[in-house]
């Protein structure tokens, strides 16, 4: 199976520990590339919005983490705006026991169960 280059939008000023688990679970959990392509900023401007398209651009699919305000979280709508004009697969994950919602122009979010996971990722 191939790895994929995968980028992780989360919402930025709340969900930090959401990132740091998946990047340390998916060492041990997945076969695929989870790339740190945070930007470690807010979404503040238009320079912004190109750093993110350069690295969105270079992966093969987006994982949204869901947390409590992703819904409405600028640079997560920024984030996944940019990877449909790119044609990346996104795909949305819920922390399991949490009734977050996702974005719900991007479908339906799976649970955080790397069997999953995993799944989605080896469809693309």
């Amino acid at each position: 199976m191939p790895t994929l280059n995968i980028f992780v939008s989360f919402e930025f000023d709340k969900d930090k520990d959401l990132q740091n688990n998946f990047y340390r679970q998916a060492k041990e959990e997945t076969n695929h590339r989870i790339r740190d392509c945070s930007l470690h900023e807010s979404y503040p401007d238009e320079a912004w919005k190109n750093k993110a398209r350069n690295a969105i651009r270079q992966c093969d699919a987006v994982v949204v983490l869901i947390g409590q305000d992703t819904h409405n979280a600028p640079g997560v709508i920024v984030e996944t705006d940019i990877a449909r004009s790119l044609n990346k697969p996104i795909i949305q994950v819920r922390p399991q026991g949490r009734p977050y919602q996702g974005l719900a122009r991007l479908g339906e979010p799976i649970l955080w169960r790397w069997r999953a996971i995993n799944a989605k990722l080896d469809a693309i």
